[in-house]
């Protein structure tokens, strides 16, 4: 008696189920293991969508984990997520821009001293600047009390130039102002920067 004639059809539609036989056998194993709403810890074949967010972990029958799913993240913590991902990038690009910029923490310490005379040179002009203007204004109200003290009024062209250069004495202080704040906003950039470059590039021992 001869076998059967085995087809390409057959051999397919075989391995076919045999393939469909093992992944639902795969399947039946697999449970998911979530808290529910009590917090009770439930071992299931399927899992209720409101409890996906909350996290659950895929396992078999014998407790072996397969897969973890964490928790969705709130809008919070997405948020702080954001903001730590942002922060990071940001220090990455001041690193790079240090890198780039220094190769050592003695450049910025003689990029500091560099910055700093500047200030200081340009404060000293502001300072003469404004010794000069005082010096004027304490000789035109020395005239002003003259002529009051010789009864006679005080001449308007006296006055208007008193309130002109006390106008400029107040410009030039608000910008010594501005540059001692400046100043010591460089100061405290320096000392970020050499504190950072020490952190990414230690000195050798």
């Amino acid at each position: 008696m001869k076998s059967p004639v085995v087809t390409p059809v057959v051999k397919w539609l075989a391995a076919f189920l045999l393939a469909a036989a093992s992944l639902t056998a795969a399947a039946a194993d697999r449970y998911y293991r979530y808290v529910n709403d009590e917090g009770v810890t439930v071992l299931d074949s399927r899992i209720p969508p409101r409890y996906v967010k909350k996290g659950y972990e895929v396992v078999t029958a014998s407790g072996q984990v397969l897969q973890v799913v964490p928790p969705t993240p709130s809008d919070e913590e997405l948020e702080k997520l954001a903001a730590q991902r942002e922060q990071e990038a940001k220090m990455a690009e001041w690193d790079e821009y240090l890198l780039r910029r220094y190769s050592s923490v003695g450049d910025i310490e003689s990029a500091r001293e560099r910055k700093l005379a500047d200030f200081d040179a340009s404060m000293s002009i502001l300072r003469g600047n404004a010794n000069g203007v005082e010096a004027q204004i304490h000789d035109l109200q020395a005239r002003a009390a003259d002529q009051e003290r010789a009864g006679r009024a005080v001449p308007e062209v006296l006055l208007e130039n008193l309130a002109v250069l006390q106008a400029q004495l107040e410009k030039v202080q608000q910008q010594l102002e501005l540059r001692l704040l400046e100043k010591r906003e460089l100061e405290k950039r320096f000392d970020s920067e050499i504190r950072r470059f020490s952190q990414i590039r230690p000195p050798k021992e």
